[in-house]
């Protein structure tokens, strides 16, 4: 099997990235953070929260997927419609 390529982004420190591949035909999913959230916080600020809640429910719901992707497409339409009368 030939190597994974990589490519690299910058996230600001405030910013948090939910990053969905596909290994071996299964979904996989990875969290990274701008910045490290420290072991002594009392509470995980909003976005990594969020983000992780995302990917939890995307692992462990397999009729989420489905739903999400209906959202999109379902909205896609409406950003198709918009932009076509920004024109």
């Amino acid at each position: 099997m030939a190597a994974a390529e990589t490519t690299t982004v910058d996230l600001d420190l405030t910013e948090v990235a939910l990053i969905i591949g596909e290994e071996d035909g299964s979904m996989s999913v990875r969290v990274v953070t701008g910045s490290d959230v420290p072991p002594e916080a009392a509470e995980m600020p909003a976005a990594p929260e969020i983000v992780l809640a995302l990917a939890m429910r995307l692992l462990k719901d397999p009729d989420f997927h489905d739903d999400v992707l209906d959202w999109y497409y379902e909205h896609q339409d409406d950003e198709d419609e918009e932009d076509e009368t920004d024109e």
